[in-house]
């Protein structure tokens, strides 16, 4: 399955970072884990939602900490 990354910006803004497969033992992480770092930046995991028309699973983030907005590599 493919996740996508959203970053939630200050102003509301979503920006959509990053699309990339996903195996079923990084599903599983995400029940233990409330952070994620990509692209050298740290994320707080807000919510997901599972899209089943796009067949994908979107995950929305907000930057953790005094890190400058950006996307990921």
């Amino acid at each position: 399955m493919n996740i996508i990354l959203y970053e939630k910006k200050a102003s509301g803004e979503l920006e959509k970072l990053s699309e990339r497969p996903w195996d079923e033992k990084f599903m599983q992480a995400l029940d233990a884990a409330n952070y994620l770092l990509a692209g050298g930046k740290e994320y707080e995991m807000i919510e997901g939602r599972l899209n089943l028309d796009g067949n994908v699973f979107e995950l929305l983030l907000t930057g953790v900490g005094g890190q400058e907005e950006g996307g990921l590599q």
